[in-house]
């Protein structure tokens, strides 16, 4: 079934809505036009969400294709096992080397890339279902609450964002962490901060010069107490051995690795990192330099067309 948003070949954003409800019913096309710019809508179709801040490992992606493959289908063992994965693929040696010493021979990385993401799909199940049962609401009239960053869509047309049950589902209210929390603390993810979609982690005008400097940068970084807690809870979930931390299997290829190996017009990662974890610094790592930054929570990605914001305004790139 199509969604209420979607993205077109050419990148152009489209959506498919009904008359809007005024009152219990659907208005009439006076009750629905507000102004000669304004009018009440009602989506018609289902939303695809994206949840910021974290990256699970993947159910299924392409490989160098446009047709979605699950990690369990033998294509993917034969992918990395084969060596087709070096093929056509302008990386560093730095970081190629890198990539050889997580993918090994091959044999592992499909298989525990798969278990993984069923953990952390089980995970997510067993969060909605514990707040349904909680609740003791119907899906009927169970509501989500979901927050935002600086984007809404991604390329795919899902809504970015953060999601947990709506304290109102409660009685009384009652206010929990998103879902993308849960996930970091329960290691069924890993943490992916992206500038500037970092609120609620990061509240700050991302595009204020002050907070753009080296000195307000970290001055923001260093009060963010949801970032500050985000951060603390994947370290946690690392020493406790949880979930892609876990001590005999681990999560052996990152899901941006995979992606970005594996995509059609694969071209090695794309996102600029500034090191969370050197307070005080002000560099912003190239994007092939990522794995140089060995703790997760520690990554904050920048996309390129950021990078200037920082630049003019004390950064350096390395």
């Amino acid at each position: 079934m199509p969604n209420a948003l979607d993205v077109t070949k050419d990148n152009f954003k489209i959506g498919n809505f009904q008359f809007g409800f005024h009152g219990q019913q659907r208005g009439s096309v006076k009750q629905i036009v507000h102004d000669g710019d304004t009018v009440s809508l009602n989506a018609s179709l289902n939303f695809s969400t994206r949840f910021l801040g974290i990256d699970t490992a993947e159910v299924s992606f392409n490989i160098r294709n446009d047709s979605f493959i699950s990690l369990s289908n033998p294509q993917w063992t034969q992918f990395f096992v084969s060596g087709d994965w070096k093929n056509n693929f302008p990386v560093t040696p730095a970081l190629r080397n890198h990539l050889i010493m997580r993918i090994g021979d091959g044999t592992k990385i499909a298989p525990n890339h798969d278990k993984h993401a069923k953990n952390a799909t089980k995970a997510l199940e067993a969060l909605i279902q514990a707040d349904l049962d909680a609740t003791g609401k119907t899906k009927d009239n169970f509501e989500f609450f979901t927050s935002f960053g600086y984007e809404f869509l991604d390329v795919y047309g899902r809504l970015l964002c953060y999601l947990t049950a709506d304290e109102k589902n409660f009685n009384p209210p009652q206010r929990k962490l998103s879902y993308n929390e849960f996930q970091l603390a329960n290691g069924m993810a890993v943490p992916y901060f992206i500038y500037p979609n970092i609120q609620p982690f990061l509240s700050i005008q991302p595009f204020e010069k002050e907070n753009s400097k080296p000195i307000g940068f970290w001055k923001n970084i260093n009060g963010a107490k949801k970032l500050q807690a985000a951060r603390k809870a994947v370290s946690d979930a690392r020493t406790a051995k949880l979930g892609i931390f876990e001590a005999v299997d681990p999560l052996l290829l990152l899901p941006y690795e995979l992606r970005f190996i594996a995509r059609k017009d694969t071209h090695g990662p794309d996102r600029f990192v500034i090191d969370l974890g050197q307070n005080g610094n002000n560099v912003i790592l190239k994007p092939e330099k990522y794995f140089k930054i060995s703790n997760y929570e520690d990554r904050l990605f920048i996309p390129k067309e950021f990078v200037p914001l920082f630049t003019t305004n004390g950064w350096v790139v390395q």
